[in-house]
């Protein structure tokens, strides 16, 4: 009995010393992780501030140094993600310098444009947001861009829903295959801009310089287009016009080749529909109103 009663005691006090160990150990991680953290967090705020020294800068070059910068920061520091996107909106929101014409260039006819650095790699972080944290649901942050300036900026695929953007500047931008439904474009210039497989439905174009726009493949069902400048260069070809209004728009010179449909679409109060290019044979050309109606 004394020697089970040892043996017991013993194994008591190899468990208890041990448990200690594993105490003093967990307590010694947890003290060196905090430790990390703190420098992690300490490590992301310094790159935030030198980050927005950067954007604050005259120099374009700068800006898109810390846009990058910040796109980083977004990647690894998930508390800091609504921050970036603020920085972003802010600066685009601003009055700056848009394309730079290269003298002496020209492709098809049309002068070329170099993108304002700065501007791209701000658009940039909005289009690598994770979009599952946007507030009121995936892809539903709005943004709020009045006058934004996005000449020969690059957009693709970008989710960028029930933006505010009147008074924009866009020519020759490219939105292909951009998620933009029920944006307002009111007043913007697009001329040369191209659209191919954007989404937008219910996008507001009223007033806007539509002008050598490609809208191929897009859906702009209950879109409006009230007011636009269109030309024979402006493509609908395999575009969805379910539902679209032309109120006050002149067609006279518009072609609708190998439009997806126009089912009840709006052409009572259009310009020249009776000179626009294969607009009332389109398909569902039957459930349109038109202005003999």
């Amino acid at each position: 009995m004394l020697g089970i009663g040892l043996t017991v005691g013993l194994n008591l006090a190899v468990t208890v010393a041990a448990f200690v160990g594993l105490s003093v150990q967990y307590r010694s991680l947890s003290l060196e992780q905090e430790k990390l953290n703190l420098e992690q967090n300490k490590a992301i705020t310094e790159q935030v501030t030198s980050a927005a020294e950067l954007i604050s800068s005259d120099a374009v070059n700068a800006q898109a140094a810390g846009f990058r910068m910040l796109q980083r920061v977004a990647r690894i520091s998930p508390g800091d993600r609504d921050h970036v996107l603020d920085l972003a909106e802010s600066y685009l929101a601003n009055d700056r310098p848009v394309a730079r014409q290269i003298e002496g260039l020209y492709t098809n006819e049309r002068p070329v444009y170099e993108a304002n650095v700065g501007t791209q790699a701000a658009v940039d972080v909005i289009r690598a947001r994770v979009e599952e944290e946007d507030p009121g649901g995936p892809g539903e942050r709005a943004f709020r861009l009045p006058g934004l300036g996005v000449e020969a900026v690059r957009l693709h695929g970008v989710v960028m829903r029930h933006t505010h953007a009147a008074g924009c500047f866009g020519r020759l931008s490219e939105w292909n295959g951009a998620d933009l439904r029920g944006s307002d474009f009111w007043e913007c210039g697009f001329k040369w801009a191209r659209f191919t497989g954007a989404k937008l439905a219910d996008v507001r174009f009223t007033g806007a310089d539509l002008e050598d726009v490609v809208f191929a493949d897009a859906d702009l069902t209950g879109a409006r287009l009230d007011r636009v400048r269109i030309n024979g260069n402006t493509v609908f070809h395999g575009a969805d016009l379910s539902r679209v209004t032309f109120a006050g728009t002149d067609l006279a010179k518009a072609d609708f080749t190998g439009v997806k449909t126009v089912a009840g679409a709006d052409f009572s109060q259009s310009i020249g529909v009776e000179k626009a290019r294969n607009l009332r044979n389109a398909p569902g050309a039957e459930s349109a109103t038109w202005p003999w109606s």
